[in-house]
């Protein structure tokens, strides 16, 4: 970060962040353009135009609506808009249940064990199920998002929580990407929540980039250009645009994992 006062401007920051302020490793994918230079630094790139047709919020579960335990401690809000998007798997195994009580219950273990490990609530702002249900994380992210200009301090990128908002896909993708169902629900939320905070579909990064770990996995990694291309498209036309064939055309066909490799990846992440 530069070592002068950063202006209270929401934009002056992210055109700090997007520059020499923060490389992320020199190189990040979705951050730069095809030559290598920073991204743009403003709400008007990569499609999201001020004249273009809004998308339809997408049903997302609130806390409430999937029975979230009260957070521990206090929620801090950030008054300004998020400069990044982060993808996350949760490297719990892939279900073939893509009910609604599934999703329930993968964002009810996710925030046990972040409260547990004494975070508070939920480390992440929402939560995509395997079945393609987005639900809300950490407490107030509906809320903020919704009115796009504020957003909810997470703990799920360590250093980079007061700049990015997270999301945790359901499953484990070092060796195939996600199920076409997930996908199909994560360009719903991705390009509702570029369209709310203004923020453009290549600022859509993996944890990866920020942080020396494996998420989002080696397979779902190497397809988040597919996810800021469907977002771009989808901001552009005002309607939902998904990629086929993506992932797994069902959830039975990617519910078989290599054990050693989520064993030894479980291990390094102390999931």
């Amino acid at each position: 970060m530069p070592d002068h006062p950063i202006p209270s401007s929401r934009w002056p920051r992210r055109a700090v962040l997007g520059g020499a302020g923060l490389a992320i490793a020199g190189v990040v994918s979705g951050c730069a353009d095809g030559d290598g230079s920073a991204a743009p630094a403003t709400g008007q790139e990569d499609g999201a135009t001020a004249a273009a047709p809004r998308l339809e919020a997408p049903e997302i579960l609130s806390t409430i609506d999937w029975g979230a335990r009260i957070p521990e401690g206090h929620q801090q809000t950030l008054y300004e808009r998020p400069s990044y998007l982060v993808i996350h798997h949760t490297a719990t195994p892939n279900v073939t249940d893509g009910s609604r009580q599934a999703a329930v219950d993968i964002a009810q273990r996710v925030q046990s064990q972040h409260i547990n490990q004494g975070w508070g609530d939920s480390g992440q702002h929402f939560t995509m199920s395997r079945g393609g249900y987005p639900l809300e994380g950490r407490h107030g992210s509906l809320f903020t998002l919704n009115g796009g200009q504020d957003f909810m301090l997470g703990v799920h990128a360590l250093g980079f929580n007061a700049y990015a908002l997270g999301i945790e896909c359901e499953g484990f993708y070092m060796l195939n990407p996600p199920p076409q169902s997930l996908y199909a629900g994560l360009v719903k939320l991705a390009s509702y929540i570029c369209q709310q905070y203004e923020l453009p579909p290549s600022r859509i990064i993996g944890h990866r980039d920020i942080v020396k770990t494996s998420c989002c996995g080696d397979a779902f990694y190497s397809k988040l250009p597919v996810l800021r291309e469907d977002v771009r498209l989808s901001l552009e036309s005002g309607e939902y645009h998904v990629t086929e064939g993506f992932g797994a055309d069902n959830l039975f066909d990617d519910s078989e994992i290599d054990t050693e490799n989520y064993k030894e990846y479980r291990s390094r992440t102390g999931g």
